[in-house]
């Protein structure tokens, strides 16, 4: 199963959302790695499934941010 989200996209999560983690990294250089992983649970299985949502090099916190906030936009319900 494969929650593949483009970046502004609504596509809803087949399994309900249970966690997303968050990883900043600050990265030589200055630059900062941003990856993002949602946790879904699978009912009929009775399973936690992780997929990835995002894992981007961004050159200022405000772009981190901004990958942070267009990936939790795409998962909201409409």
């Amino acid at each position: 199963m494969s929650l593949d989200t483009a970046t502004g996209a609504n596509a809803p999560a087949p399994f309900p959302i249970q966690f997303l983690n968050i990883e900043l990294t600050p990265l030589i250089g200055g630059e900062y790695s941003v990856v993002m992983q949602a946790t879904l649970l699978d009912e009929q299985e009775l399973q936690f499934v992780a997929e990835d949502l995002a894992n981007e090099r961004v050159a200022t916190l405000d772009q981190a941010l901004a990958v942070i906030r267009e990936n939790v936009a795409a998962l909201a319900p409409a």
